[in-house]
């Protein structure tokens, strides 16, 4: 692995992993707040209510803090998904033997504000197919948040608000086409080309999140099939 891919990615992970890091706080909150999501859809598909699931993935993440769990990780422990999931797993293992030796509100506190899917309870799919799904959208949506911001940044916040749609349904492209020729005039050629690019940046950007999580580059298109899979 080159020294340029070594000094790049996982920065976020190692950032979080030094508590005496400036910013370390903050990446911390960025981690929590990126992947509670499939974490939590995994405790509440194995079974366990809401208040249980709520806690288990709170105590989760005050444990990977309190035990500097992210010092451990590095490129060759291979894909961040799959590490969270063992961790977690040993976790709700050793919650399991004893619930009261987690304890929540300490000085490390992620605060997580956790909506419930009941739908997680009923599902047939196993836990594993619904932590890769929930681990896909959460990679889909934050790739989108990031175009959305780029955007932004080039004054098209709401131009953008009204292609979002049509990122990734096809099928809403006849309303948003009429929408942007209402508001902002454009021919159905331009909105054509436009939405071709923004496809094209989103994928570049889903790629480089993607890096950030993986072993090696050649790892890369292998994980993106891997989650467009989950998604189906």
């Amino acid at each position: 692995m080159s020294q340029t891919l070594n000094t790049t990615r996982w920065t976020l992970i190692l950032q979080a992993a030094d508590p005496g890091a400036p910013g370390s706080k903050q990446a911390l909150e960025q981690l929590c707040g990126k992947y509670w999501q499939p974490l939590y859809a995994y405790v509440r598909c194995s079974g366990k209510n809401h208040e249980d699931a709520q806690d288990i993935t709170q105590s989760y993440f005050e444990h990977l803090i309190e035990k500097n769990l992210p010092a451990r990780v590095s490129p060759e422990n291979g894909r961040f998904r799959a590490y969270l999931l063992a961790t977690l797993r040993n976790f709700m293992l050793a919650w399991h033997r004893d619930s009261t030796t987690q304890k929540r509100g300490g000085p490390n506190t992620i605060h997580l504000s956790i909506d419930d899917d009941p739908t997680l309870a009923d599902s047939l799919i196993s836990p594993e197919t619904i932590y890769d799904r929930r681990w896909a959208q959460t990679i889909v949506k934050n790739a989108l948040d990031r175009l959305a911001a780029q955007q932004a940044e080039l004054g098209q916040s709401e131009r953008f608000a009204l292609f979002r749609p049509a990122m990734l349904d096809p099928e809403s492209l006849a309303d948003v086409q009429r929408e942007l020729i209402t508001r902002h005039g454009m021919t159905e050629g331009s909105i054509r080309t436009a939405l071709s690019r923004l496809r094209a940046q989103f994928r570049q950007i889903v790629r480089e999140d993607v890096a950030d999580l993986v072993e090696d580059p050649i790892e890369i298109d292998d994980e993106i099939a891997h989650l467009l899979n989950a998604l189906n």
